[in-house]
């Protein structure tokens, strides 16, 4: 196409203006706020009030986005501007703008005054919308496709994702196309030789599906392709794959970011996340295809716990409860079910690899009665991951050597050790909580236990004792379970 510079001289010059009403007045030409939260302030107007979804600003409103979140408009001719947080803009009179086809057309006007605008107009013929952005830098007159505009002081950035406009700046003018980048700035010629970031590529561990303790700290990492000549990367977390509903959004320099689940964005299990590069002139690329996440939480029972090599120990009897937000089965972010398959383990590897039966997810999970551990596979259909919990059954174990082994009362003390150990090595048995109980037949004894790390000592005094006993030592941990127990048989000294 060829671009007549005088006549885009002249209809940049000779726009018309369009009739205003008061802020917040149903105005046919206004735009209407369809997401978002900020403030206003009319032309003359020496006060700001507050803005939101369903109120028309019209001509002369100066507008400014929320700190913590972006301000979506619309306008009568389909036209979406999007303000990020923070930016200011004001709405100035419309009319006739240049169109792609060396025609006129009627379009309205933005003056971004600082921070950023996206701007995407609706699928029509060449020649039917534009839509103009200024700035003390310049004129961006958009005929059609993306836009996303960058002002900072006086200078301002512009990256045409796909589609066509017009640049207007320091007296020159001249249309570029899909894929351009742009930098303008005041009183010097503009620069068209800018490219734009490229949209960051997913790495391919990165995110996925998790599962972790309920009030427990854990985070998500999130990994993506270095993009070159990047100044910092943006990134948006959302609670649908549209990332409208965007909960959180942070920024880094370096091309990963861990996401919280402490509460904070992923702790109501399933989310979006995509990232977009700042190249160092300022130009923003297009946001990534939109990762989802998803984070499944689970209860532990009374006496369990998770080992450091991460098992889940349990107690005898005992399961984990899968948790879900609402109270429902798990489920994944597109609502279909969590998947499961479990897998037995020995204390030795097979040499062949295990089939795995997969079936739906329930409310618990727990161990076979027949093994010591046991290693769950969960996967998320929707996300097409997988990931597995292990299971594993607390083996705390006490030791009892009482000597001598044919004790005659009331001659003999008894000297008793109480050894406890993990055969698993998950539980630190030196500060393990452990009580000893000590019996003659059915009546206890007292004992002065001495403790020295795992090992308990102590001398059991003998009784005058009429018919033969048995003195007997019980061990339990500290949920009081039986872990282990010893037994010497005494004989009473003949009477003489």
């Amino acid at each position: 196409m060829r671009l007549r510079t005088g006549f885009l001289v002249a209809a940049i010059s000779a726009i018309s203006p369009l009739g205003t009403t008061s802020a917040g007045a149903a105005s046919p030409d206004g735009a209407a706020i369809v997401r978002g939260e900020g403030r206003i302030k009319q032309d003359g107007a020496g006060q700001w009030r507050e803005t939101t979804t369903a109120d028309i600003l019209d001509v002369g409103v100066t507008v400014q986005a929320a700190p913590d979140q972006p301000l979506e408009m619309i306008l009568p001719d389909g036209v979406t501007i999007t303000l990020e947080p923070k930016s200011l803009a004001r709405w100035m009179p419309g009319g006739k703008l240049p169109s792609e086809t060396n025609h006129w057309a009627h379009g309205y006007h933005l003056l971004l005054e600082e921070g950023e605008a996206e701007v995407r107009m609706p699928p029509a013929p060449k020649g039917s919308h534009a839509f103009l952005v200024s700035s003390r830098a310049g004129t961006l007159t958009d005929w059609r496709g993306q836009l996303h505009v960058r002002v900072h002081g006086d200078a301002t950035s512009a990256a045409i994702y796909e589609g066509a406009l017009v640049v207007g700046s320091n007296g020159q003018g001249f249309p570029v196309y899909d894929g351009a980048g742009i930098l303008m700035r005041r009183g010097v010629n503009p620069d068209k030789s800018r490219g734009i970031p490229a949209s960051p590529a997913w790495d391919a561990q990165s995110g996925g599906f998790r599962v972790v303790p309920r009030g427990s700290p854990a985070a998500v990492d999130l990994a993506w392709g270095a993009v070159p000549n990047t100044a910092e990367y943006r990134v948006e977390v959302a609670l649908d794959p549209s990332m409208v509903r965007v909960i959180e959004r942070t920024t880094t320099r370096e091309p990963r970011v861990s996401i919280s689940t402490d509460g904070g964005a992923l702790d109501g299990g399933a989310a979006w996340v995509h990232v977009r590069s700042v190249g160092n002139s300022g130009i923003v690329g297009a946001w990534s295809v939109p990762r989802p996440l998803h984070v499944l939480r689970y209860a532990l029972p009374e006496g369990a716990f998770v080992a450091r090599d991460g098992a889940i120990v349990l107690p005898k009897g005992e399961y984990v409860s899968m948790l879900s937000p609402n109270g429902s089965a798990a489920s994944g972010p597109d609502g279909s079910p969590i998947e499961v398959a479990y897998e037995n383990a020995g204390l030795s590897e097979p040499h062949y690899e295990v089939p795995l039966y997969w079936g739906r997810l329930g409310g618990s999970l727990r161990l076979s009665e027949d093994a010591p551990m046991r290693i769950v596979h969960l996967r998320d259909r929707a996300l097409g991951a997988e990931t597995r919990l292990v299971l594993a059954r607390r083996e705390l174990r006490a030791y009892v050597a009482l000597a001598p082994a044919n004790a005659r009362w009331p001659t003999d003390p008894i000297d008793a050790r109480v050894e406890v150990r993990d055969p698993s090595g998950r539980i630190d048995v030196s500060s393990e909580t452990v009580t000893l109980e000590t019996l003659l037949d059915l009546t206890p004894l007292s004992v002065d236990w001495q403790r020295d790390g795992n090992t308990w000592r102590g001398r059991i005094a003998p009784r005058l004792i009429g018919d033969p006993s048995i003195v007997r030592v019980v061990v339990k941990d500290g949920h009081g379970s039986e872990i282990g127990r010893g037994f010497v048989e005494l004989e009473p000294v003949a009477s003489r």
